[in-house]
């Protein structure tokens, strides 16, 4: 009875460890949480049973899990062991557990299968105690031997999950004051899946608690390394405060000695990005931590060097210096000339001839001369997002985009066009609006005037890949928000809400990447699908016109390069 007591005070002042955590950091100003603070995101509290049991493939749905069935005896322990999750989600814990043993051991139609690691670590997290739990199945010693034996039988073809079931072992250990046998289970944690900071963290905490305070700090080093909220799980732990001024002196050294690092590291990424003008709004932390950085907060450093490669992802703003036409005026000058004039040396007199000298002397006159100027130029801005490189599917097959690009915020608005080519063939007016009626053929003349202007050859169409690719913004689905189509009214100007007109850029929301009008408004023209240099050209995304389904992710639209209408535009890919 007085180890139960023990055991129960140790779980429930985690649980009240937790909650301290939860509030040290809203107080520390943390209140974004890590979204990679390991696979479980979870403290070291009652709570972690639950998130066990939906992690990893034991969230495998039943069909999945039939599929694997070899026998008829594992089909029915199969569906006794869906029963329990179903149980288990309602609340009823008894009862999920009757189901599990009958997994397990079989019932009066089925001998049952004990093989399956899933039963044992649903088993353990029952046993293990969680918040609503069922406190008479709370046994802390069988959660410990169910969870060794999930990991036993899981390691070879689920080492991950394997890896789980041995934290959790670890904790069951910790929380019967077992830490040997608690550090042993997370070591071979560990060993199966040293990708989960977890397993540092708690091999950590256990020696923490054992006073080995040398071997606990690499630990947590390590943990730290892959996900830097554990720096602060660390600082709010009750383990860990028992050895606060080691554990003080580490976190003050490790902020030193990430500073060091990130120095060049980050001097690397702001030369990335060297010569660019960031788009309004986005702020500069390079240069604030090159300026600043030493006295940092260890988390904010950690946060910088976590996220470096962000930072060569930077949406940009370029400027477009634009000479006008050349014109043909008149100017007067002045000029300085040269003339001869005679010059008396000697006067005549009655008898003689005056002496008469021409001498060269110089006047200013004016005159009148032709000359070219050109207009008064203008400034042309766009803006553009980073696309970094990745995959996406088309009807099953992983198409890649091995590149990283920059993608027009916006499709080319008429006051862009009209600034480059002098003129506006758009149907709908207004500065603001897309251009359109433009054929493929005015686009690339568009593109090739840009390009003069900036003297190098910086804009192209998107091929058909990298637009559906940037369309789709890592989504899967129908559309770039989703499959319901009642939705599209949120993100797009087409035939159900546009009243048969274009719309100034910008008013939808954007997709997951931060580009607007992608879908709907006009369509875009785009080269052939993965190279530029060949003709094929496509056109995508939906116009005002078209209804819902023509601005769906996969749609495409055919036309001929000369082809011109009231639907059609186009944006450009930046290539610094």
């Amino acid at each position: 009875m007085e180890l139960l007591t023990a055991s129960t005070d140790r779980t429930v002042g985690a649980l009240n460890d937790g909650f301290e955590r939860i509030s040290y950091s809203m107080d520390a100003g943390f209140d974004r949480l890590s979204d990679g603070i390991s696979e479980l995101n979870a403290t070291f509290h009652w709570g972690f049973g639950a998130i066990l049991a939906s992690i990893g493939h034991m969230n495998d749905t039943l069909s999945e899990l039939v599929k694997i069935a070899k026998t008829p005896v594992q089909t029915v322990a199969f569906n006794h062991f869906e029963i329990a999750r179903d149980a288990f989600r309602q609340g009823l814990y008894r009862e999920s557990l009757e189901e599990l043993d009958k997994a397990i051991s079989g019932d009066h139609t089925s001998s049952g299968y004990k093989l399956e690691w899933r039963f044992h670590q649903m088993k353990g997290t029952l046993q293990l105690g969680f918040a609503d739990c069922d406190m008479s199945l709370y046994d802390l010693g069988k959660a410990e031997e169910s969870f060794l034996t999930a990991a036993r039988y899981g390691k070879t073809d689920y080492p991950h999950d394997a890896g789980r079931a041995f934290l959790s072992a670890g904790w069951a250990a910790y929380c019967q004051g077992k830490m040997k046998e608690a550090l042993a289970h997370t070591e071979q944690a560990m060993a199966l899946h040293p990708e989960m900071g977890e397993v540092f963290f708690q091999a950590s905490k256990v020696q923490m608690a054992l006073g080995e305070v040398e071997s606990a700090l690499p630990m947590l080093a390590k943990a730290i390394e892959i996900d830097r909220f554990y720096a602060l799980k660390a600082a709010g732990d009750g383990d860990f405060q028992q050895h606060d001024v080691q554990l003080r002196s580490f976190l003050d050294a490790l902020r030193k000695e990430k500073y060091r690092q990130c120095v060049p590291k980050v001097k690397a990424a702001l030369d990335r990005i060297k010569g660019f003008e960031l788009a309004p709004g986005t702020p500069n932390r390079l240069q604030d931590f090159l300026t600043e950085g030493v006295n940092w907060p260890l988390m904010d450093m950690l946060e910088v060097l976590q996220n470096l490669d962000s930072f060569k992802h930077l949406p940009i703003i370029v400027r477009v210096k634009v000479l006008g036409n050349p014109v043909n005026t008149k100017e007067t000058y002045t000029e300085q000339e040269s003339y001869y004039e005679d010059v008396v040396i000697t006067p005549g007199g009655f008898f003689k001839k005056a002496v008469i000298e021409k001498q060269k002397k110089t006047r200013m006159v004016t005159k009148t001369r032709t000359v070219t100027k050109n207009a008064h130029g203008s400034e042309t801005v766009f803006e553009f997002f980073p696309i970094p490189a990745g995959t996406f599917s088309v009807e099953s097959t992983e198409v890649k985009i091995d590149h990283d690009f920059y993608l027009g915020k916006y499709p080319v608005t008429q006051q862009q066009f009209e600034a480059v080519m002098g003129d506006n063939p758009s149907h709908f007016k207004g500065g603001s609006l897309p251009v359109e009626t433009v054929s493929w053929d005015d686009a690339q003349t568009f593109i090739q005037k840009l390009n003069t202007h900036s003297g190098k050859k910086l804009y192209r169409l998107p091929t058909e890949a990298e637009w559906e690719y940037a369309f789709r913004a890592g989504s899967t689905s129908l559309y770039y928000f989703g499959d319901d189509e009642s939705q599209l009214g949120e993100y797009a100007w087409y035939l159900g809400n546009s009243v048969q007109t274009t719309h100034p850029v910008g008013q939808k929301k954007p997709n997951g990447w931060g580009l607007y009008d992608m879908a709907g408004n006009v369509w875009e023209w785009t080269d052939s699908w993965y190279d530029s240099s060949r003709s094929d050209r496509v056109l995508r995304g939906g116009g005002w016109g078209g209804a819902a389904g023509r601005c769906r992710s996969a749609y495409r639209g055919g036309d001929l390069p000369d082809d011109r209408g009231s639907g059609v535009g186009f944006r450009l890919v930046f290539v610094p």
